[in-house]
């Protein structure tokens, strides 16, 4: 690699920190469910619908149903996310990665303000935006 055997552990580390987030992101899983346990969608780390699983009581929500299975996705996706934050946290608290990332962000022009004024969301807006999202989703057609 190097002539620095410091720079070497260091990238070393790392990447096995890498390869560990990624194996832990690709074993995710999101549940959610809806009406009252009738629906459960099963999302992967990247929201991506992996399983819809309907009970034979979830057919009297008749017209509902739709939502209902937006709603059982929605939870899903919001769990997923959360595991993705614990997940990649051994890459985000590493303070070499964070040094990394803040050195981008100033080469890009986009200060930390700026990111975290981005994604820091009420979980109002987080709804809202959820809905919206779903909204857009039902007019155009869904595609698995």
């Amino acid at each position: 690699m190097s002539d620095d055997p410091d720079l070497d552990a260091a990238i070393e580390d790392i990447q096995a920190k890498s390869n560990q987030v990624q194996a832990a992101l690709a074993r995710i899983r999101g549940t959610g469910t809806a009406g009252n346990g009738t629906v459960t969608a099963i999302v992967d780390s990247s929201a991506h619908l992996r399983d819809l699983k309907l009970t034979r009581e979830a057919l009297r929500w008749g017209d509902r149903l739709a939502s209902i299975i937006l709603q059982a996705t929605a939870a899903a996706e919001k769990d997923a996310a959360t595991q993705v934050q614990a997940a990649i946290r051994p890459l985000t608290r590493d303070q070499r990665v964070a040094a990394g990332i803040r050195s981008m962000r100033e080469t890009l022009g986009q200060s930390n303000t700026e990111a975290d004024a981005r994604t820091m969301m009420t979980e109002e807006e987080i709804q809202a935006a959820d809905d919206a999202y779903f909204e857009r989703m039902n007019q155009r057609g869904w595609s698995v």
